[in-house]
């Protein structure tokens, strides 16, 4: 399995990434991210002075950026650069396959990973429940507010599940940004629904602020994940469990299905078309 530092350090890219994809370029927190992308090897060496200076910053907008990234301070973000710098396997975290192998027999590398991905696939039809399946998309179809919370790749599946839902005519809300995301959950109420995304649970890294509001918000919680414990350190309501990968990194597949299933299902549920069929 991933270590959950691995898991936060490219939390932190990905952050970096949407900053430079969505913010304005005059935006101060636009430039902080290009530099920090632009010179990541310097980050774990430089004082807070030194990194507030070579972007034309206080100190104090410093800080502010790294609580935005979900960290405490500088110091704890310099921490995790230091960490990654000295990972010298930083990059082998992806997929479960050798990288000796993957440079000298491709096809072969190919192969292993597909099996595994196959493995996982194959144990989902026994994995998903579907009457609490059935529970949620009710609850989706019900509700006027309906936030996705999550990060990295189960952000993403998150995202294409709001787009289907949009097309069938649902709105959902599915935040890229955490400080975004953070705000969502502050406003949530007993009548919203909260659905938190997170294949191997590592989201819980930087996100106990946020579900320290949704339990005060009272709100329904749906849990979409591999794992078998609830990681959210609060009550759920309602678990989605996707198959448990034997390789510790496929379950992103897993996820992915999952969540086009739940599309269509919502559809044969509750499009008028196939309503009306029944």
């Amino acid at each position: 399995m991933k270590r959950v530092g691995e898991d936060i350090m490219k939390n932190l890219f990905y952050r970096l990434i949407i900053y430079l994809d969505t913010a304005n370029e005059k935006d101060t927190n636009y430039n902080i991210a290009l530099f920090m992308a632009n010179n990541f090897a310097l980050i774990s060496g430089m004082r807070i002075s030194e990194l507030a200076n070579a972007c034309f910053v206080s100190p104090a907008t410093i800080s502010r950026f790294c609580r935005a990234l979900g960290y405490e301070n500088y110091a704890h973000l310099k921490q995790e650069c230091q960490m990654f710098e000295s990972d010298v396997h930083k990059f082998n975290n992806l997929i479960n396959i050798p990288a000796a192998k993957m440079k000298s027999q491709p096809v072969a590398a190919t192969r292993e990973y597909v099996n595994q991905v196959i493995a996982t696939m194959q144990d989902l039809p026994d994995s998903l429940d579907w009457n609490v399946i059935d529970q949620v998309l009710k609850l989706i179809h019900d509700c006027k507010q309906v936030v996705f919370f999550g990060t990295q790749f189960s952000n993403s599946a998150a995202m294409h599940f709001q787009t289907d839902l949009l097309m069938l005519g649902k709105f959902t809300t599915a935040y890229m940004d955490t400080e975004r995301q953070l705000e969502c959950a502050m406003n949530m109420t007993k009548d919203s629904v909260a659905i938190v995304v997170s294949v191997n649970g590592h989201f819980m890294g930087t996100a106990s602020k946020m579900m320290k509001y949704l339990k005060k918000s009272k709100c329904k919680v749906v849990l979409i994940t591999s794992e078998e414990r609830n990681f959210l350190n609060i009550p759920i309501d309602y678990r989605i469990k996707l198959s448990m990968p034997k390789d510790g990194k496929s379950g992103k597949h897993a996820l992915l299905t999952t969540v086009e299933l739940m599309s269509l299902r919502y559809y044969t549920l509750y499009s008028p078309s196939e309503k009306n069929k029944r």
